[in-house]
């Protein structure tokens, strides 16, 4: 096996096992603290007076951060997978424990833009890296395991903010837990190791382009149609799950009169739903291939929203939030066609273009809309069922643009 080559064996073995392990810990922490940024809202909401529009446009604003994260995922085909990933790991860890320090919505929303770039990016790069180490054939099986540790993150806030309440930190002290990665980066650089098939490309003498000469690339023919729709499929993931996930807090308190006791209630279900549809988008992925999971998690991603947002009975709603968590698993199966779609030469910056610069714009567009459209319709559950229906164009999509990548080898040049 040469050095540029992915491990070509059926199963993970010990230097795997670390490296998922390792993964993990950074991947825990994304969901945590995206999952944090939609529970602290009705008491952010309440403690600086803030209206559920200007909520919209806050996160929008922070949503503006995640597609600046395409800077850094354009380096990462420079100079490694690993530097980058070490840097917006310790970074993104900062900027959570620097919210703490937040005195209103400017500032939370300044503080909460960069650490999002940075979330952002080491989340693309930890998939990146699991992608061009594991084995092909347990490639999307290893990114679901991946991602259903990192669905106990996001279940975390439920959990903790009725008792982070009643402490003098408050919704704060989301933001301090949110901090814990910086315990793992002395083992990041003592374990974390490039990946192989970068190495590879390095040696082969790939050229660097420059953004301009990147783009020019992923529109020419050979990349064209997987580069228009991954930017697509990338717009109507980031929208479906900002819709259906950032005003759920400020929803159920608001408009539902859930307490938080009723948010730590649903939230052990929330994480085995979450754990079940990342495993299960990654083993399913594995099974019927990258096309027809997507298919699947699309067409019920946007019907839970809208069963969500327009139900009224407290189980009604809770079970389509457990089914919610459980779509979460979509981001799984879109970061590995993105990873398996493009060449090692443009896959960074192929991941950081369509989803960081181009894809993102669904975040940022979503929690504006949904701000503005509460107003109009009455609240935050008729804007959020209606545009529930956006998840479902993602089908068509993949149906007429996107070849089938399972099992496909990485290691191919750009």
């Amino acid at each position: 096996m040469t050095a540029g080559n992915q491990d070509s064996g059926e199963r993970l073995n010990r230097r795997h096992v670390l490296l998922l392990t390792l993964l993990a810990g950074i991947v825990m922490f994304e969901g945590f603290d995206v999952s944090a940024t939609s529970v602290v809202l009705p008491y952010l909401s309440e403690e600086f007076g803030t209206p559920t529009e200007k909520l919209g446009e806050a996160l929008a604003v922070i949503g503006l951060g995640a597609m600046a994260a395409w800077l850094l995922l354009r380096l990462a085909d420079r100079f490694g997978r690993r530097p980058l990933l070490l840097l917006a790991a310790a970074g993104f860890s900062l900027g959570s424990l620097a919210t703490v320090l937040s005195t209103d919505v400017a500032s939370y929303t300044g503080i909460q833009f960069v650490t999002r770039a940075l979330l952002v990016s080491q989340i693309a790069l930890a998939y990146l890296v699991a992608s061009e180490t594991l084995p092909p054939k347990l490639r999307g099986r290893a990114n679901g395991l991946l991602g259903a540790m990192g669905s106990f993150g996001a279940a975390l806030p439920f959990l903790v903010i009725g008792p982070a309440l009643d402490t003098p930190l408050g919704w704060r002290l989301l933001f301090v837990i949110g901090a814990a990665p910086l315990l793992l980066m002395p083992l990041l650089f003592w374990r974390l190791r490039e990946t192989p098939v970068w190495l590879a490309a390095r040696e082969r003498g790939l050229p660097r382009p420059s953004a301009i000469a990147e783009l020019k690339q992923l529109v020419a023919p050979g990349a064209r149609r997987s580069f228009i729709a991954m930017s697509l499929l990338w717009i109507i993931v980031n929208f479906a799950s900002a819709t259906g996930g950032l005003f759920f807090t400020l929803y159920v308190v608001q408009e539902r009169g859930w307490p938080a006791g009723d948010l730590a209630r649903i939230a052990p279900f929330g994480l085995a739903g979450a754990f079940v549809g990342y495993l299960g988008a990654g083993m399913l992925s594995d099974a019927i291939g990258r096309r027809w999971t997507m298919c699947l998690f699309t067409a019920l991603l946007g019907a839970l929203t809208m069963t969500c947002y327009a139900s009224t009975g407290w189980y009604a709603i809770a079970a389509s939030f457990i089914g919610l968590q459980a779509m979460l698993g979509i981001w799984v199966v879109s970061y590995t066609l993105n990873s398996e779609l493009f060449p090692t030469g443009l896959r960074g910056a192929a991941n950081g273009w369509c989803n960081n610069l181009i894809g993102r714009w669904g975040m940022v567009i979503a929690p504006a809309i949904v701000g503005s459209l509460s107003g109009k319709l009455g609240g935050i559950g008729p804007a959020a069922s209606l545009l529930a229906v956006v998840a479902w164009l993602a089908i068509p999509v993949v149906l007429f643009m996107v070849p089938e990548t399972r099992g496909q080898s990485l290691d191919r040049p750009g």
